[in-house]
């Protein structure tokens, strides 16, 4: 089994002020980006796959996307990575396995897909209140699963 990543983000985004992430404003001057992270497992032929999942995942014209694993942008003050958690409704996830579904003959099993978004806040600050403030306000404990980095 293999594991391709995929970190999509848009070309022509650029970093926004972070107060609109949050319910009241803070002082501190901080803006964000956001990126989709998807992980899939495939088996058969994982170039196949990758190039499948380009071709549904990334608008070329107007998205990059970063496969090495490494992150996408750089020099952030934190990142929140969150997704859905298992067992509750991810529409674009069932739209992406649909797709798969029914597609006839392929040369390669997608086993598993997880999608997290990721955002990057940017500035400074104290780490550990922001990162908190930022995760309480945009992260849904009922639905979402969250880390910081």
């Amino acid at each position: 089994m293999a594991t391709l990543t995929f970190e999509v983000f848009s070309r022509f985004q650029a970093a926004a002020d972070a107060n609109k992430l949050l319910y009241t404003p803070i002082a501190d001057k901080l803006t964000y980006n956001h990126t989709r992270f998807y992980t899939v497992e495939c088996d058969g032929d994982v170039e196949s796959a990758r190039e499948y999942m380009r071709r549904v995942l990334v608008d070329p014209i107007s998205q990059r996307v970063e496969e090495s694993g490494q992150p996408a942008l750089t020099g952030e003050l934190f990142c929140i990575s969150y997704g859905i958690k298992k067992g509750a409704l991810d529409l674009e996830k069932e739209a992406i396995m649909t797709n798969y579904a029914g597609r006839k003959g392929l040369p390669f099993s997608l086993r598993t897909l997880t999608i997290t978004q990721n955002l990057y806040i940017f500035g400074e600050g104290d780490r550990a209140a922001l990162a908190e403030r930022f995760c309480k306000d945009v992260c849904n404990p009922a639905i979402h699963t969250w880390s910081v980095r």
